[in-house]
Formats: C-alpha cells, sequence, structure tokens
C-alpha cells in the first residue's frame, strides 16, 4: 500500500514537472492595398504551383541563428501547412493589384488561363531580430505552358516588427505582399 501510495505521488510529480509551455498558432495575412491598374495582360492569370525548401515543410516558424543554423520552436507553429498559406496569401495579394477586367482564376481552369505564374521560393525565414528574408523565383507561362518572358528572382528582406512569433507571421505576410506587388508589376 505505502508503495503504490508512493509511486502514484512521484508519477504526479514527473508528471508536473515535464509539461510543456502551450503552443502558439499563427497565419498569413493578405494585404489589404486596393487594386492598382495599368497592367495589361491576357485577361485571364492564375496563379500555378508555388513550391516552398523541404526544411520549411513543418508545423513550427523557423528563425535563422546565424549563417547556417536554422531553430524551429515546438511552441510557435503555422495554424496550417505553410505552402498553402504563402499560396493563398499571394493569390489573394496578385489579385488586388490587377485591373479590372483582368481575373485570377484556378490553374486548373478551363480554357488554359493566358498566363499561368510558377513560384519557387528558395528562403522564406526571420533572423533573430525578427526581419525577414523572402528569395522567390517566377515565371510566367502561357497557355502551352511556354515561358513568355525570361524567370525572374527577387530577394526581399523586410525589417523586424518585433522579434515574437505574431510580429514575425506579420512580417512574413508583408514580404509575401511584397513578392506579389512584384510579380504583378512584371506582367505589365
Amino acid at each position: 500500500m505505502r508503495r503504490a501510495a508512493l509511486f502514484t505521488t512521484t508519477a504526479l510529480v514527473l508528471t508536473g514537472c515535464g509539461s510543456s509551455p502551450p503552443s502558439h498558432f499563427y497565419v498569413l495575412t493578405a494585404d489589404q492595398t486596393p487594386p492598382r491598374s495599368g497592367i495589361s495582360a491576357a485577361n485571364t492569370i492564375a496563379l500555378g504551383r508555388v513550391s516552398l525548401p523541404g526544411a520549411l515543410d513543418r508545423p513550427a516558424i523557423a528563425r535563422r541563428k546565424g549563417g547556417n543554423e536554422i531553430v524551429f520552436s515546438d511552441e510557435e507553429r503555422w495554424a496550417g501547412p505553410l505552402d498553402d498559406m504563402v499560396r493563398r496569401v499571394l493569390a489573394d495579394d496578385i489579385a488586388a493589384h490587377l485591373p479590372a477586367g483582368v481575373a485570377l482564376v484556378d490553374s486548373a481552369a478551363r480554357p488554359p488561363p493566358g498566363v499561368t505564374i510558377a513560384v519557387e521560393v528558395s528562403r522564406f525565414d526571420a533572423d533573430e531580430t525578427g526581419a525577414v528574408t523572402l528569395a522567390a523565383r517566377w515565371e510566367t507561362l502561357g497557355p502551352t505552358g511556354r515561358p513568355l518572358a525570361p524567370p525572374r528572382e527577387s530577394t526581399i528582406i523586410e525589417p523586424a516588427a518585433g522579434k515574437d512569433a505574431g510580429a514575425v507571421a506579420n512580417t512574413m505576410s508583408r514580404a509575401v505582399s511584397d513578392l506579389a506587388a512584384r510579380i504583378a508589376a512584371g506582367l505589365r
């Protein structure tokens, strides 16, 4: 009897000591910029594939520590797959930059869209200060899948809005919005 009580007490103490801090979940959000005019492009544009590095294919928010180390926190997590959020926010932000009469459609639309945009992200993380780097390459493809122009690249560095994960998510959202503006400007 005494042994059972000691075992139960020990188990309760260890369980209390072993609890981890609660996780917090974050999302990327689209910019609320009003649409711009003056972009001349085909009547339909689709956002095709948007790929991210495999190292970012995890629920934890990535923070770069020094030049080659990336740290992931179990407490700071994305509310969904990062690649899905980047694609959704990028689509919303590109659509906000398109003029009236030009529509962003699904890439599987029939007839095929006049232009399809393919995006490859090679880096998307925050540093120790909360500043975000987004490096991406994109190309515009015609209805047959052939490139309409040489691929373009951008490295966007957004200054920190703060070090906490909420501020980092906000800064990352701004970086995606900046990329969307650059892609839309390339359609002129």
